[in-house]
């Protein structure tokens, strides 16, 4: 067991989150390609819209990055909205707890030297929506927000769909003087919220180029908005060193990557970790290396099995029998190496790099022709990553196939049962929410630990039957249960030593 704490933030290092809305991850690749975005430009906690993911749960991913998402509460419902948190291995260990509260919100609180950091992520009705829907939304975020401890650095980020412009008269705290465009509906709700919880808008306070505070671009190309944002709570306004837009950023969205900059101290929670790794057992069907296995055993028995053994002492002769398996099984055997299997081609790939480059053609194209030039070469070049994703899954399924005969063939069991695994889709790395129960969902690790608690506990624990059954011809077994000399720890050792089944409990009176 060892302690593996952990710093996320620092306030020497700027640490980097983003929102983006990827329009959708219910398609084959479209995670990995946002994952590999991410860790290109360096982001540690990636707030994402338009997930598209019903229900809600944890799900790690084969690149090593979880994802905590909120969608639809029905497995059957339409693939629509949903909002969720893309974090890497270090923010996961700093990860106090999260909480789906609707498709079009999520919250996320995370471990701080100064005070803990709450992250919410939204996916907010576009502005032709109804009021009612508006409404909706913002009284259950304002409830959101009122339920986060009242000393936490707040950050609140994603796709608002709303445009705040330049115009600043009656919101000077919440707006800065460099936003673009002019407010719309959605601005104004979205102002007064920000103006009722002392919130300010991180995308209006850097002077950048236009083109760098544009978060959406309208298919035709026509229309440009700043309606993604990321916003921090006045008090922590320092911390916020850097909004910027990264339209290199590609993932067959017409949102734009939003980055903001923040230097703080985070810290993974002090618990203790331990590493399981398994030995590579299946090199036993070896002849050569099975022998070598039994050679060295015998060996290193041999050697302790003259040692001197006080009396009673049998806790002493079991640690080093323990130890002689493990250090033969480490010598002979190994740990089981685990790697992780990316089903997307190389060549995919390379179609999605050179989709990433179409992009950079459209965005600095100059006339109209050539901006349609470009579009065009874009969506050509994005309809083939999307079919050369759907042959790369069914490359791979069809692989899979294949492994589980070659498997079934040879009578190796453990084998087809993990390929029947991945072949039925199961995600077994995959948690979904805890509730209590009355119902309502746990969000934090201690409260769902100690619920599982409570629930083994009374499914285990349960009171004796008033009328057990009788059983006849029940054989008592021989077994000696008194106090166990020297000799019979050293005839044991010798059992083992040639490799009989048994042990103490088998060495007659």
């Amino acid at each position: 067991m060892t302690r593996r704490p952990m710093e996320l933030f620092s306030n020497k290092l700027t640490t980097r989150i983003g929102t983006w809305n990827v329009r959708t991850l219910y398609q084959s690749g479209k995670c990995a390609q946002v994952t590999k975005e991410m860790d290109r430009y360096k982001i540690e906690i990636l707030g994402l819209s338009e997930v598209r993911w019903n229900t809600s749960g944890m799900t790690n991913l084969n690149t090593g990055h979880t994802i905590i998402y909120s969608g639809n509460t029905k497995q059957n419902d339409p693939h629509e909205k949903g909002v969720g948190f893309l974090i890497t291995k270090r923010s996961k260990t700093a990860l106090l707890e999260w909480n789906p509260i609707s498709p079009r919100i999520i919250t996320a609180r995370f471990n701080s030297r100064f005070q803990k950091t709450t992250l919410i992520q939204v996916y907010a009705p576009t502005n032709g929506a109804d009021d009612c829907e508006k409404e909706d939304f913002y009284h259950s975020l304002q409830t959101t927000i009122e339920k986060v401890p009242k000393r936490d650095l707040l950050v609140l980020m994603g796709d608002l769909n709303a445009k705040v412009g330049s115009e600043r008269k009656g919101w000077d705290r919440e707006i800065g003087p460099h936003g673009i465009g002019k407010m719309n509906e959605n601005g104004e709700l979205f102002a007064d919220f920000c103006a009722t919880n002392n919130l300010v808008i991180g995308g209006t306070l850097f002077k950048h180029k236009n083109c760098h505070k544009v978060t959406w671009v309208s298919p035709a190309g026509n229309a440009e908005n700043q309606i993604d944002h990321i916003t921090i709570s006045q008090r922590w306004r320092s911390s916020l060193q850097d909004v910027r837009v990264k339209r290199g950023a590609d993932a067959a969205s017409d949102h734009h990557l939003v980055i903001g900059s923040i230097k703080m101290k985070l810290l993974a929670q002090t618990k203790l970790v331990v590493k399981r790794r398994k030995f590579n057992v299946g090199k036993l069907k070896i002849p050569n290396t099975r022998e070598e296995f039994q050679i060295s055993l015998q060996n290193k028995f041999s050697a302790i099995s003259d040692l001197d053994i006080e009396e009673n002492d049998i806790d002493n002769a079991l640690e080093q029998t323990k130890n002689v398996i493990l250090e033969t099984c480490e010598e002979t055997l190994g740990y089981m190496q685990y790697k992780r299997k990316n089903w997307m081609s190389d060549n995919t790939w390379v179609k999605v790099e050179e989709r990433r480059k179409a992009k950079e053609k459209v965005l600095n194209a100059i006339t109209r022709q050539q901006k349609r030039q470009t579009q065009d070469l874009y969506r050509e070049i994005d309809k083939e990553v999307k079919k050369n994703c759907k042959q790369d899954k069914r490359d791979y399924v069809e692989q899979l196939a294949q492994e589980a005969e070659i498997a079934c063939s040879k009578g190796d069991i453990k084998s087809l049962y993990n390929t029947t695994k991945q072949l039925s889709g199961r995600r077994s790395n995959s948690s979904a929410t805890v509730k209590d129960k009355n119902g309502n969902v746990l969000t934090k690790i201690e409260d769902q630990l100690k619920r599982w608690k409570d629930h083994f506990e009374e499914v285990l624990n349960r009171p004796s039957p008033t009328d057990p059954p009788t059983i006849e011809g029940r054989q008592v077994l021989n077994i000696k249960t008194g106090d166990i000399t020297r000799t019979e720890v050293n005839a044991a050792i010798k059992q083992l030593k040639n490799g009989k089944a048994g042990g103490i409990d088998n060495i007659p009176p």
